[in-house]
């Protein structure tokens, strides 16, 4: 599963566009930086999701421009935005950029229970990995007296036990969001899921 299928579906699963548009949005929203989307993949994936009917296109003409297609989500494409959002959530694999582009297109892709489970185990990993990590930084302490070890390593160490830190204030304000009971409108609803 791609993540360019990932950002396609999630697209469309707002609104019908074309190409040209769903690069835009991408651009504004800055996921070529952060997310490493390539422009090219995100037309491979329209014609890869299209042959496989997962999402349908349509040619309009505006005025005198050339011919556009505009694409929607088929119902088996909606099937599939689900499956891959899921994927992109729950993958201990993917990278915490994955995460949270999944995070940017939930769109009522999962339940509120699942979401939170989902998140809970994020908590949960990060959590005993900010431990390990702490007590590692105390190791690399005592190991700094007695050894050289290079100004950069100390930097990483500094740099990414803060990394870990804001991301699981994330996650609990994820999670707490999610469990306030609001937002229903951001979850699929269970008679929905079948």
């Amino acid at each position: 599963m791609s993540k360019s299928d990932l950002v396609v579906l999630g697209f469309l699963m707002i609104k019908p566009m074309y190409g040209y548009e769903i690069i835009q949005f991408i651009k504004h929203r800055e996921l070529d930086i952060w997310a490493g989307i390539k422009m090219p993949s995100i037309y491979k994936a329209l014609h890869r999701l299209e042959q496989k009917n997962l999402i349908s296109g349509v040619q309009e003409i505006d005025g005198n421009n050339p011919p556009r297609t505009v694409y929607s989500l088929t119902p088996q494409g909606g099937d599939y935005f689900r499956k891959v959002l899921n994927f992109f959530l729950k993958s201990r694999d993917s990278s915490s950029q994955d995460f949270w582009l999944a995070i940017s297109f939930l769109n009522r892709g999962i339940d509120r229970k699942s979401f939170l489970k989902i998140v809970q185990n994020k908590i949960s990993r990060l959590e005993n990995h900010i431990d390990c990590h702490q007590q590692g930084l105390l190791q690399f302490q005592k190991e700094k007296r007695k050894n050289y070890i290079p100004f950069y390593i100390d930097i990483l160490m500094e740099v990414g036990g803060k990394i870990h830190q804001i991301e699981l204030e994330g996650m609990k304000k994820l999670y707490r969001q999610a469990a306030s009971g609001d937002f229903d409108e951001d979850f699929l609803q269970e008679m929905e899921e079948n």
